[in-house]
């Protein structure tokens, strides 16, 4: 492939920023947001609510929670396809979903998808601090400061969201399910949302890193935004590298634990603020909280 110079790329971004039309590549990284969040749940939906539902037992983050159905199915066995969108427009939703999940998810849905690419045509035009180069070690520094940068941001933007007024006004409707599954991440109030999106995509435009440092922290940040609801037992820790060591680098039951227990594990995706902060917690360590209604 040709390489392109410094010029070449200014002289490129100098013609983009004059046009009105948004490049190509945003309106790929739109869909391409769209899209893998909708194939990401879809999977996650299909292997354990659909396939192995029976077996939820040994896999559901909270296994004795039973309050509502989740079971992916249709009555003769076929697979029930949970889309929030799909539910636009019916009288009562399906699964025990509050009224407003459908409405709350497709557009939360769509709003971080014009984020993407609003993110990308901004790169594109050379009004973020990205740049499109990087050796391997920049592409890991660029990483990690993007990962930090949001981490501590969301952790005060979240403790403020527990505050009883915004908590009242806006937080409660996230807090709706206790157990989350999958589809629930999105059930945010879209204000709510809009600020945290903010938070997201805005350290592409703040934080000097590699454009391919920017598209890792994105992969990273929407995979676990949605294993963290999808109601899944996992976790990732060191022994996959280091045999003899047993610290967890990631795992779902964290911040199902904030939605059992209300007032503890804030941080996302790594549990490092928490624990800076003194307010992480394990399972059955104390009893859950009553909301701040």
């Amino acid at each position: 492939s040709r390489n392109v110079t410094g010029g070449q790329l200014s002289g490129r971004r100098d013609t983009m920023s004059s046009s009105v039309l948004p490049h190509w590549w945003s309106v790929g990284t739109f869909f391409a947001q769209l899209l893998g969040y909708v194939a990401l749940s879809t999977a996650l939906e299909y292997g354990w609510y659909h396939r192995r539902f029976s077996e939820r037992r040994r896999w559901r983050t909270q296994p004795s929670n039973d309050a509502r159905s989740l079971e992916a199915s249709t009555a003769t066995g076929g697979y029930d396809w949970g889309l929030p969108a799909r539910d636009l427009g019916r009288g009562v939703p399906r699964r025990g979903r509050h009224e407003l999940h459908a409405r709350y998810a497709t557009v939360n849905l769509v709003v971080s998808a014009l984020f993407a690419g609003a993110t990308c045509e901004a790169y594109l035009r050379g009004w973020t601090n990205l740049f499109e180069r990087g050796d391997v070690i920049q592409v890991g520094v660029g990483l990690a400061k993007l990962v930090v940068a949001q981490s501590v941001l969301e952790y005060y933007w979240h403790r403020v969201m527990h505050f009883p007024f915004f908590y009242r006004r806006l937080h409660k409707m996230h807090h709706h399910y206790k157990s989350p599954a999958v589809w629930d991440d999105l059930f945010i109030d879209p204000r709510e949302a809009f600020g945290y999106y903010c938070i997201l995509f805005g350290t592409g435009v703040v934080v000097p890193a590699p454009a391919s440092s920017f598209l890792l922290y994105m992969a990273v940040m929407g995979t676990c935004g949605v294993l963290d609801h999808c109601g899944v037992s996992f976790e990732l820790n060191t022994s996959a590298l280091l045999p003899w060591t047993e610290l967890e680098v990631y795992g779902t039951t964290f911040h199902d634990l904030h939605h059992a227990k209300f007032n503890a594990n804030y941080a996302f995706p790594f549990a490092a603020m928490d624990v800076l902060h003194g307010t992480k917690v394990a399972a059955a360590t104390e009893a859950p909280k009553r909301d701040a209604s």
